[in-house]
């Protein structure tokens, strides 16, 4: 892990969840306070529930869209970067079978007393393990958060391996946006300089995964970020991708 990935895991491992609020049975403040101690607390007005709602349902769209050609929708999703489960928490609420993996084990708490998953392990992004494997692999926010291309294509590799038939990666830093986002972090965040000091983010251009999809024979799909009320829409994209059937 390089020094940036470490400095980035010093601030993870010190975030963590309100065990209270995590046991309250208001479903609707259980995963806003997943959703926070994930890091959706950087601006003072965020998005509301419905719309973090409306983002989980096209994420499970998407994810679905090969087997929703056969009528059916995938049955089992596992999260690289999974923190505290907001996403997974609503995945389970539909019926679905989850798993993930993180490196902050104080998140991964908040995430084993709300889910029902047994297959959550603390481990940095690249080295979960491929076995078993999972309809659809599905990374949120976290992509930017690698030290360079080439461990992300290393996680991408294991995101292959293990999904049965689509990868989503959401929320991904655009290169051709890089400059406009970070003008907008230093007017908006104070004392931005000094706060994330050796805590870049990486940004990506759309080439890097379509390079990717085409070595693997897998159809890919963009599409933008429109979560109501989210500052960071213009500056991110999303990217799924699928596996062919064969023939």
């Amino acid at each position: 892990m390089g020094l940036n990935m470490n400095e980035w895991k010093k601030v993870w491992t010190k975030r963590v969840a309100d065990m209270d609020i995590l046991k309250n049975e208001d479903e609707r403040k259980v995963f806003l306070e997943l959703k926070r101690s994930n890091g959706f607390d950087v601006q003072e007005e965020d998005p509301a529930y419905e719309a973090w709602v409306e983002q989980y349902r096209q994420i499970k769209r998407e994810l679905s869209f090969h087997k929703n050609r056969d009528g059916g929708g995938i049955e089992s999703v596992y999260e690289v970067g999974c923190g505290s489960g907001a996403n997974l928490y609503l995945f389970e609420k539909d019926g679905i079978t989850t798993g993930g993996v993180d490196y902050s084990e104080k998140l991964l708490e908040g995430a084993r007393q709300v889910l029902m998953s047994k297959d959550l392990i603390c481990e940095e992004a690249v080295c979960f393990p491929t076995s078993p494997v999972y309809d659809a692999v599905l990374s949120n926010s976290v992509f930017a958060y690698f030290e360079n291309e080439e461990y992300a294509i290393k996680v991408l590799e294991k995101m292959y391996q293990k999904a049965r038939y689509s990868i989503g990666i959401v929320d991904i830093c655009d290169k051709e946006k890089e400059e406009e986002c970070m003008s907008c972090r230093k007017n908006t965040i104070e004392d931005y300089d000094e706060k994330y000091r050796n805590l870049p983010k990486l940004f990506y251009a759309k080439q890097f995964f379509l390079e990717f999809a085409s070595k693997h024979n897998m159809d890919i799909k963009f599409s933008a970020s429109d979560v109501t009320g989210y500052w960071n829409n213009d500056f991110v994209f999303n990217c799924y991708m699928f596996k062919r059937e064969e023939v």
